[in-house]
């Protein structure tokens, strides 16, 4: 089955064990891994990382596009692999880590992390480690459950670790629709499909359903807008622009 999956054939000839991808990964390494909101993370490779740090320290910045699932970034952790994490956790065992000084974590908005690779504000990248469902004829990576800054990682880092995962269904090939942008200034705006190039137009008339707002919610613009800037709470056309962040807390 593994065989299928890869359609591309010369890369028939890298096929190797997690614990032998892992060993690409060396001390003071930037990795950037595909995952986005505990979905579509790469698992047999970090998990084999994991493993060799206990006998052979390493450290390493880990960048993704969101949180991790099945409690890698708390297996990095306790594995003491993690240098620095960016830009964004929502594991416990990470988060005292961060706490107690021992992981540094920029936590930033998960659209910049792959703005300032492009511009190296930051390190590049590595390696890139890509959960992915199959490798088309071309050699293009068809990803699993979860996008996020995996393709622009394929495209910026040295080298690229494939994880194929098949207990994914072959069926997700087609269900992603991955746009990267050209480097500003000359970056120009996305090119939409045009009407004509719909292929159908159904109708539907159910209302939007929203999650209750709390207590929590309510109270977000009273608590952040005192700590703004008077003059930004009095002019609102010199706002700058303000988002709510993850599971209810506010983000500016």
């Amino acid at each position: 089955m593994l065989r299928d999956r890869i359609r591309f054939k010369p890369l028939l000839d890298k096929l190797v064990s997690a614990e032998e991808a892992a060993a690409y990964i060396q001390d003071g390494m930037t990795v950037g891994m595909s995952g986005f909101t505990r979905a579509g993370e790469a698992k047999a490779v970090p998990l084999a990382l994991a493993e060799r740090a206990k006998t052979h320290p390493l450290k390493i910045t880990l960048m993704t596009g969101a949180s991790l699932g099945n409690d890698l970034d708390k297996t990095l952790a306790e594995a003491h692999v993690l240098a620095r994490r960016i830009p964004f956790q929502s594991d416990p065992g990470l988060r005292k880590a961060i706490n107690a000084g021992e992981v540094m974590f920029i936590d930033q908005h998960l659209s910049e992390t792959v703005e300032q690779l492009r511009t190296q504000q930051i390190k590049p990248v590595d390696i890139a480690i890509i959960e992915a469902v199959a490798i088309t004829e071309t050699g293009g990576i068809v990803p699993t459950t979860s996008v996020g800054n995996s393709a622009s990682f394929a495209i910026l880092a040295d080298k690229v670790i494939i994880e194929i995962n098949i207990s994914q269904p072959a069926t997700l090939e087609g269900l992603h629709d991955i746009y990267i942008p050209s480097r500003r200034p000359t970056r120009m705006p996305i090119p939409i499909v045009t009407p004509k190039a719909a292929s159908a137009c159904p109708s539907s008339d159910p209302p939007e359903r929203s999650s209750p707002s709390s207590s929590r919610k309510q109270d977000s613009s009273s608590t952040i807008l005192p700590r703004m800037p008077r003059p930004v709470q009095c002019r609102p056309s010199q706002r700058f622009p303000a988002q709510r962040g993850q599971a209810g807390a506010p983000g500016l």
